[in-house]
């Protein structure tokens, strides 16, 4: 299947994560997948919360 997208094979460094409760406020956003997993995982040791991470996209026009 053909598409207008560009190859996503480029690695434009560590993905982006925010990381948020599903029961309180707590929001943080985090650099790379491993370091997204630590901060959810703290937050739920300590609150016994769950936890969700959404990848965040880049931003439009950064260079």
């Amino acid at each position: 299947m053909l598409t207008n997208r560009e190859s996503t094979d480029v690695d434009d460094g560590p993905k982006q994560y925010l990381v948020t409760c599903e029961s309180c406020s707590f929001e943080h956003a985090a650099d790379g997948r491993e370091r997204a997993t630590a901060i959810g995982t703290d937050h739920h040791l300590e609150t016994r919360h769950e936890v969700v991470a959404f990848e965040v996209p880049p931003s439009l026009g950064s260079p």
